[in-house]
């Protein structure tokens, strides 16, 4: 049975500026998080080191609501794709180990990509997802581009993802959402309702929903699809997936529909797409195989029952366990088919984090923060985490994040990519342009 989303206190998952840089945003966000956010007290965090490189200026522009996303390629250097929203040019650029950009290139015009991922594949390729256009960038350095599994059976998507953390010797694996309809998943009736006091009109509204496809990379056939909740009424929403050097997905989300307000609770979903040994049915619908697959819950609290489209996954191939990271909560460990219990973030506020696995255990992690709690006065202080054996590093400060436009936000241009052994590189939006540096942070 779902539970509703708190609509008591929605500054438990707030953004604050989204769409104003007002200090009173942060304020007020912060105090409905302590009246509402029912959490054990914020630890202090253990001392880590971490070294920093020099700031490195990527791009010269206004910024607004810019989105970038990092990689590391196999020889280490970081290629960093920024969507930028008043110019609508996507860019490419390459940072080497020692700081220098090696190639800032363009790559479109007119473009304001809805969402931005990007990946490599077997043979070293980079590809990018810009909303649903696929794009590849071959080894001659010219940009196509490519088929993808939603254009492959004619159908609409909004933000699709790739899923990272596989082997890149294994097949890239496409995450996009899916219109209920067809798929042939049941209907459903919501309820949707305006006025006030004393009078309001309510109507029905008959709906399939969507649903959350995942689907390997075949050579463009696209024949096995991997479908989250099909036989289930509700929603896939607010959909966060990482992958196991093997391949295997784990997926967090939240299940909803619409009863005058929006109904919401947290499941998580493990599979293998495509598995030879999976003995699970296969349908045939619309001309592709697919597997249909079921979540289960994730045991959050009644107030918060919901990840949120602001959460992270990483997994620990040493360890074996899943991290789920909320936005100011802080983090959930799956180990062994268990949930762990919520381990506070040693912040109050930490908007939107970023979580990348580190090879000998643990992960890093990145968070915007509020002024409040920032030692050198950032209205959006970027801060680095680590997060290891069931505790958190202490905070440290490392940018801070500002755009220029007054209707702007910092959130999707702060991004992490970790090497796994100890390098981190991480972008944030300045008023003028993109900036980024080079994190060590050795295994103690």
């Amino acid at each position: 049975m779902l539970q509703p989303r708190s609509t008591i206190c929605p500054g438990a998952a707030a953004r604050p500026g989204e769409g104003t840089h007002a200090a009173a945003a942060v304020v007020f966000s912060a105090l409905l998080l302590a009246a509402c956010a029912h959490t054990p007290p914020r630890p202090a965090g253990d001392p880590v080191a971490v070294e920093f490189g020099p700031v490195v200026r990527l791009l010269d522009v206004a910024t607004a609501s810019d989105q970038a996303q990092v990689l590391i390629d196999d020889a280490g250097s970081a290629h960093v794709l920024v969507a930028t929203s008043k110019g609508r040019t996507l860019r490419h650029l390459v940072v080497n180990p020692a700081s220098a950009v090696d190639l800032d290139e363009l790559v479109r015009t007119n473009l304001s990509p809805a969402s931005l991922d990007a990946a490599f594949d077997a043979a070293g390729r980079l590809h990018v997802l810009a909303g649903p256009q696929h794009l590849v960038r071959e080894a001659s350095g010219e940009w196509s581009e490519a088929p993808s599994p939603w254009a492959a059976a004619g159908l609409e998507t909004g933000a699709p993802r790739f899923v990272h953390g596989a082997d890149r010797s294994l097949p890239l694996l496409y995450a996009f959402d899916v219109r209920g309809k067809a798929l042939g998943a049941p209907a459903r009736w919501d309820l949707f309702g305006i006025g006030g006091y004393g009078a309001g009109i309510i109507w029905p509204w008959r709906t399939r929903g969507s649903r959350l496809a995942v689907v390997a990379e075949d050579g463009g056939r696209y024949d096995e699809w991997t479908v989250v909740d099909l036989d289930d009424n509700e929603d896939v929403a607010d959909w966060h997936a990482v992958a196991a050097p093997d391949g295997r997905v784990h997926l967090v989300y939240d299940a909803q529909r619409t009863v005058i307000g929006v109904l919401s609770l947290a499941r998580h979903a493990s599979f293998a797409p495509g598995a030879a040994d999976d003995a699970s049915p296969l349908r045939e619908i619309a001309g592709r195989r697919v597997r249909p697959v079921a979540g289960t819950d994730v045991p959050l609290t009644p107030e918060v029952p919901s990840i949120g489209i602001s959460a992270s996954l990483g997994y620990d191939a040493t360890t074996r366990e899943l991290l789920l990271a909320r936005q100011h909560f802080g983090g959930l460990v799956l180990h062994a088919g268990a949930w762990g219990p919520v381990i506070p973030f040693p912040l109050d506020l930490a908007f939107d984090p970023r979580v990348a696995p580190r090879a000998a255990g643990g992960f890093d992690v990145v968070v915007t923060g509020s002024r409040a709690e920032s030692p050198s006065g950032h209205e959006f202080p970027v801060f680095y985490l680590r997060f290891r054996d069931g505790r958190w590093s202490a905070p440290v400060e490392l940018a801070g994040a500002k755009v220029e436009a007054f209707f702007g936000s910092v959130w999707d241009a702060v991004q992490l990519a970790s090497d796994g052994r100890g390098r981190v590189f991480v972008t944030w939006p300045v008023p003028d342009g993109i900036e980024a540096r080079w994190l060590r942070v050795p295994a103690e």
